[in-house]
This record gives C-alpha cells, structure tokens and sequence, in this order.
C-alpha cells in the first residue's frame, strides 16, 4: 500500500510539471523582505557535519563580493541548510537548496540564532549568477525567476525552466532588493 501511495504522489508531480508542488513562489519583494542578509558571492567550501542532536548538515562558506541588504561582519558569511553525504550516510531534504564549489550566487537569508544565514523559502532564496556567451553580462535564475542568459550554451544554464521565465539581469534584481529595502 506504501508503494502504491508513493507511486500516485510521484506520477501526480510528473504529470503536472509545472506545478511546485509544497513550494509557494515567493516574488523578490517577498524574498527581500524576508530577509535579514541579501548577498552575492562565491562558494568557497562546503562541510558536512551533524549536529547536537545527530541531524546531518552542510555548511557552505560564501566570499562576500557585494552585500544588498543588511550587515555581514567580514569577507565571508556561512549559508546551513539540512542535508548532506556524511561517510555512507546521505540525507535528502525536498526542496533544499544546493551549492557547488566555486559557483558565485546571490543569496536571501535569515540570519539562525548561531549567525548562520538560512536560504529564504529553501531553494527559492538561492540565485544561480551565469555569464552570458552573447553579451558577457550576468543574469541571475532560481526556479521561479530568471531563465538561461542570451546566447548560453553552458551546461549550467539548461534545464527545466516554465515558459515565462526571461533572463534576468543581476542589476534588475540587484535595483529591486535595493528598491524593497525601506
């Protein structure tokens, strides 16, 4: 019966792609508001570890290159999320935002009671900065805003994206945080 109920719930998120399933598109002006940090910069490192109470997680480090909204105390800020490959051990959380090493993204964050800054709306509060191969300007995509640069072949920038969806200038997006900030 498990298998049944699993195969229903996969076949329902296949056959209507476009739906998000638990995840509520948040528009920057929700994203920024939400937020205590508004940050881009570059994935220096990711950690994996557990917690007091035995759950995994991955630490990345970002190098801050510009800082959009409120205050960040150095050159580096920490992002946690849930998650992570740990020895044999490999923990997935729906939805959750990933990072991989040397990639530069802006990043919306609450700041935990550690200091750590948590992605707003998990993968949501997490944009991917891309070149463009037509123009060699920066767009900026996540999974609701944003599509592939002009004239982008990079393997990055394929994949699926929602019909609406036209790049995204990181200045547009930088003047619209920067514009929501009050």
């Amino acid at each position: 019966m498990k298998r049944l109920i699993c195969l229903f719930v996969c076949l329902s998120f296949w056959l209507h792609p476009a739906v998000a399933g638990p995840l509520l598109p948040l528009s920057v002006q929700d994203l920024t508001e939400a937020a205590d940090v508004v940050l881009q910069g570059k994935v220096l490192s990711r950690k994996v570890a557990r917690d007091d109470d035995g759950r995994v997680f991955t630490s990345i480090q970002l190098q801050v290159q510009d800082v959009w909204k409120g205050e960040v105390a150095g050159d580096t800020f920490e992002v946690v999320h849930g998650g992570g490959i740990l020895g044999l051990r490999k923990v997935e959380v729906l939805f959750q935002v990933e990072f991989a090493l040397g990639e530069e993204a802006v990043v919306f964050c609450r700041i935990n009671s550690k200091g750590q800054g948590v992605t707003i709306g998990m993968v949501q509060g997490k944009f991917d900065v891309l070149k463009s191969d037509y123009d060699s300007k920066l767009y900026v995509r996540n999974v609701f805003h944003g599509g592939a640069p002009p004239g982008s072949s990079s393997p990055q920038t394929r994949g699926i994206r929602l019909p609406h969806q036209l790049p995204l200038p990181i200045e547009s997006l930088k003047a619209q945080v920067k514009g929501g900030v009050k």
